[in-house]
């Protein structure tokens, strides 16, 4: 109830691409561990593929702060799209959550996925993401910023 409206009020919140804008590469080669000379030398095998790639992801400092800074000063809303497959929601989440960003990730197939469902998700304000061309097939609500810049609203 806002203002003597009785009626639910639903808030906007923004979206941001997960690869390209957050993280620099999120799906590099898989890299074999390095034996150790202080511990047993670990296989491949013993560390879940996922894992390992989430090892690997390098974060692009101005836009996580710019989510962070969103979500913990304020208050708004942040989604998080992302392109990699549904196995990667729970590493991306954690990753994120440790950087200090607690938010929502959906997966989408590609572009033509998420451009479905853009549609009709009309509490979205804004979607940042690095890609020119995502950003002209998704309107006006799309927004194209630089992974080594900051945005926000």
């Amino acid at each position: 109830m806002e203002k003597g409206d009785i009626a639910p009020t639903t808030h906007q919140h923004v979206a941001c691409m997960f690869e390209g804008l957050l993280v620099q590469d999120p799906k590099p080669p898989i890299i074999n561990v390095k034996e150790r000379w202080w511990r047993k030398p670990e296989s491949v095998t013993e560390i879940p593929e996922i894992e390992q790639i989430a090892r690997l992801w390098k974060v692009n400092e101005l836009p996580m702060k710019s989510v962070i800074h969103m979500v913990n000063q304020l208050g708004i809303g942040v989604e998080v799209y992302t392109y990699l497959d549904q196995e990667f929601h729970e590493a991306i989440e954690h990753w994120l959550a440790r950087k200090g960003a607690s938010v929502n990730v959906y997966h989408y197939l590609d572009i033509n996925d998420l451009f479905e469902d853009f549609k009709y998700n009309r509490d979205v304000h804004t979607l940042f993401t690095p890609f020119q061309e995502d950003a002209f097939l998704l309107g006006m609500r799309a927004t194209c910023v630089r992974p080594d810049g900051t945005f926000g609203i």
